[in-house]
């Protein structure tokens, strides 16, 4: 019996959530069905590819993993079922994976039954699928193989005469700035753009009160703190800003 973790922008106000584990249950009713978030921005494709990029590998070989941030319900956009690094995904073909391919992902196209929802395909197609492939229905019954979907780019990094040239790609929770600079660069600080230059320290209580800093994150990433306060707050900087970071 595998786990089926569920993230989206679904929020917890509305039954959204629920009427999905409940058609999960109907098929498996034994199933461990982990929330990842259902805080995701609304829309924010990006944002959900990241946040699975981040977290997937925790969960044991085989979890299934449901992803569903779907502005492009139904319309012509294509459901999946991915696997990869020895790991299941069920979702919509519009990127939300891109940040999980890798050469060896297979990807199928799932086999869609008449009269479902035009507008709650994650309780109609998602969560049914990934609920027959933890009772064990091999992949192959389920859709079809196909070669062509959609993936865009992690957003990538410069180098440049001892610099590093990236942005902020992730906001959490505490106001955290997480970059796209991995943290097998050695920084020295980091530039931001519109503020100032901020050293790097090894952890966040190192910090003084109201002072930002960079720590190298448990993300692999260099992310931009303030100690106690939100970062995001007191720079008023969002996902995109652009970083440098010196060597």
């Amino acid at each position: 019996m595998n786990a089926i973790t569920f993230i989206s922008d679904f929020g917890q106000k509305d039954w959204f959530v629920p009427a999905v584990k409940a058609e999960i249950l109907k098929i498996n009713p034994e199933v461990n069905i982990i929330d990842i978030t259902h805080n995701v921005a609304p829309f924010d494709i990006k944002q959900a590819a990241f946040i699975l990029k981040m977290v997937y590998k925790n969960f044991p070989d085989g979890t299934i993993h449901l992803a569903v941030v779907d502005p492009g319900v139904g319309s012509k956009r294509k459901p999946i079922i991915v696997f990869s690094d020895r790991y299941y995904f069920v979702g919509p073909d519009n990127g939300i994976f891109s940040y999980i391919y890798d050469k060896d992902s297979v990807v199928y196209e799932i086999n869609v039954q008449r009269n479902v929802s035009y507008t709650f395909h994650a309780r109609d197609i998602f969560g049914p699928v990934a609920a027959k492939l933890s009772i064990g229905i091999d992949i192959k019954k389920l859709g079809k193989r196909i070669y062509r979907y959609t993936k865009f780019p992690f957003p990538s990094i410069k180098r440049q005469k001892g610099k590093i040239f990236g942005e902020i790609i992730y906001i959490d929770s505490f106001g955290n700035l997480i970059t796209n600079i991995p943290v097998k660069f050695l920084l020295k600080n980091i530039y931001i753009e519109d503020f100032d230059k901020v050293n790097v320290k090894k952890f966040y209580a190192l910090g003084k009160p109201k002072e930002v800093f960079a720590v190298p994150g448990s993300s692999k990433f260099y992310e931009i703190v303030c100690f106690k306060e939100r970062a995001d707050e007191r720079l008023k900087i969002k996902a995109g800003h652009k970083v440098v970071g010196i060597l």
